[in-house]
């Protein structure tokens, strides 16, 4: 008989490791994303802005913005008598997919002073 207990004992402690295990393994998958790991995975896709930010001349900056599944990044190049030369925007989601969602340009004498710092992100964030 205590055989036959020691058995249904240890068959039990190995169903909750396992059941453990899964419950971790389902749920690390939910941890968001960190703002640097969404850096790096941008960096590594577009390794155009490996060197962002920086102050050489002219300024590159990077502008980020926490979502409910993810990180909006902008990369902004600044101008010298020019807000803003260019910026790219993208989104890099928990489960670590990048979607591109727009570019600015300005056109000749568009300046746009309203657009510094996370501001930049009412470009394409309604």
């Amino acid at each position: 008989m205590k055989k036959i207990q020691k058995i249904g004992i240890l068959a039990l402690v190995v169903v909750m490791l396992m059941a453990v295990s899964i419950l971790y393994f389902v749920n690390s998958s939910k941890i968001a994303l960190k703002e640097s790991e969404a850096l790096s995975l941008l960096k590594v896709e577009y390794p155009e802005f490996k060197n962002y930010p920086n102050d050489n001349l002219p300024p590159q900056s990077i502008q980020t913005k926490r979502t409910s599944n993810g990180w909006y990044v902008a990369f902004v190049l600044e101008g010298s008598g020019r807000p803003i030369l260019e910026a790219k925007c993208f989104l890099v989601t928990d489960d670590k997919s990048i979607t591109k969602i727009g570019e600015y340009v300005p056109k000749v004498g568009e300046d746009r002073y309203d657009l510094s710092g996370e501001n930049i992100f009412n470009l394409w964030i309604k």
